[in-house]
């Protein structure tokens, strides 16, 4: 091996809990302490008529009320309950969803940072890697040696932050690649054009099993990176890349001076 051809990105198979155990943690108290309370919706919606059934049966007038009106009252309070609890379980859902990317996006860049520092300007490269957006982040480690794009868990994980992004910051670039090219993330899309339904931002939804796989997309990420990346194995450069060190060594000596 020649004096150039050293190691660049370093993930030793005992390092993997550090990556693996707080993201399961994450996951499995996610389900049991958040998502486990919305079990049967179905009990709830019968439980809540019988509620309302119980609870005007003292204004009932027999002479004059129908009976029947009550019922379909109790059933609608039944419906519009479990509406509810559906449109809060989806709330649930994206904010774990959130939570669980932005902890894997932090050790990602965490990560990055220590290996690309062993052989670049720590000054330099942690401004850099904060700064680029995750698409950037993936070209940078592809070019590094990693497997991302293409694969099954490169491309849930991608997916998964466009939700996050919709889910954040609502209509934009990001609503409009995802309600494209993943419309299983908007199964009932309410706006109108033409004759056609198409997605508004507001109809993003992600399901429990969704969720799970976006889980296990981040757990097969960490599994699949790589022991060690050479030198010698470097890609094509981003195209991107010396645009933006140029930036940061450019700002970095403005603020120096």
């Amino acid at each position: 091996m020649s004096s150039e051809n050293f190691v660049t990105f370093w993930l030793a198979r005992a390092d993997l809990p550090y990556f693996l155990e707080p993201h399961e943690f994450y996951v499995s108290e996610a389900k049991r302490r958040l998502l486990s309370q919305f079990g049967d919706l179905e009990e709830e919606a019968e439980r809540r008529e019988q509620q309302y059934l119980e609870a005007t049966a003292e204004y009932f007038d027999p002479d004059n009320d129908d009976p029947m009106a009550a019922y379909e009252q109790a059933y609608h309070e039944g419906i519009n309950y479990v509406w509810s609890l559906l449109d809060m379980q989806n709330t649930v859902l994206l904010a774990v969803t959130a939570g669980m990317y932005h902890q894997f996006d932090k050790k990602l860049r965490e990560h990055t940072i220590k290996e690309l520092s062993n052989w670049c300007k720590r000054e330099l490269i942690t401004p850099i890697i904060w700064n680029l957006t995750f698409h950037q982040l993936i070209d940078l480690l592809e070019w590094i040696g990693l497997k991302i794009n293409g694969t099954e868990y490169g491309e849930r994980i991608k997916a998964c932050n466009l939700v996050v992004n919709v889910y954040k910051h609502g209509d934009g670039a990001a609503h409009q690649t995802l309600s494209f090219n993943h419309p299983e993330y908007y199964p009932h899309p309410t706006d109108v054009r033409g004759t056609q339904n198409v997605p508004n931002h507001d109809d993003l939804h992600v399901s429990e099993e969704q969720f799970v796989e976006f889980a296990d997309a981040i757990t097969a990420f960490w599994k699949a990176v790589p022991e060690n990346c050479y030198y010698s194995d470097l890609k094509e450069e981003p195209k991107w890349l010396n645009t933006v060190v140029t930036k940061f060594e450019k700002k970095q000596k403005g603020n120096r001076g």
